[in-house]
């Protein structure tokens, strides 16, 4: 990447009225109950009427927050993915504020793993995740805004890795796009082993970004003609 932002904006949805503190509560409880009921009896299987009895509410209080529950699983993913970023942009943060005499490797793979590649997850929400990813890839009207937001996450993550990287002083030994799948891979790898395992084991991710990484080339100083 040839320049870098200060900070990269964090990923972002269609702006929609803000809602009032009691809706909020409603719509986290119900999206909390829908993680739960998803991991025990996947998208498809659950039903509103279960979401709505796990969070106690009633269908009414459903549909005043989602339109039905393509809407909810779509609601689920974009939080996710922002959780992630941001707590990830955090790690930045306290990456170049504190000194703790960290190696290069390490420093990234704590910034990667808060970006949910290396980090803890318990075995509910991991259930749920790959329900919505499948979900999404079954149902058609899903695919399209669900690559789109992904596309556009991916992009804010390049920025926010290789600001990492940078300040660790390091670079990838291939292309940023291709490193990237790398990582993905070895991160989805390591969430379905957990399933089995009840663990998520980051030694493979470490292992990769010590491949994937070595030492910043200086760039070259161009001198003007004349010059001594």
């Amino acid at each position: 990447m040839t320049s870098l932002p200060e900070a990269a904006a964090a990923p972002t949805t269609t702006p929609v009225p803000a809602l009032s503190a009691r809706r909020t509560r409603t719509r986290q409880r119900l999206m909390a109950a829908a993680v739960a009921v998803f991991a025990e009896r996947g998208v498809i299987g659950a039903s509103v009427e279960e979401i709505c009895e796990a969070a106690g509410f009633t269908r009414g209080a459903f549909y005043s927050n989602f339109a039905d529950k393509d809407a909810l699983v779509l609601a689920l993913i974009e939080q996710g993915i922002a959780e992630e970023y941001a707590a990830a942009e955090r790690a930045v943060a306290e990456l170049k504020a504190q000194d703790e005499g960290l190696a290069p490797t390490e420093a990234v793979s704590r910034v990667l793993g808060r970006l949910n590649l290396g980090g803890d997850g318990d075995r509910t929400s991991l259930l749920a995740q790959q329900e919505l990813l499948l979900y999404a890839a079954r149902v058609a009207d899903l695919r399209a805004p669900y690559e789109a937001f992904v596309d556009a996450c991916r992009a804010q993550v390049h920025a926010l890795v290789a600001d990492a990287l940078e300040f660790a002083e390091l670079e990838f030994t291939m292309p940023v796009e291709l490193a990237l799948d790398l990582l993905m891979a070895a991160h989805d790898h390591m969430h379905q082993r957990a399933l089995f395992t009840g663990r998520l084991d980051p030694t493979a991710m470490h292992a990769l970004i010590m491949n994937l990484t070595r030492p910043r080339t200086p760039r070259a100083v161009h001198h003007d003609a004349g010059t001594v």
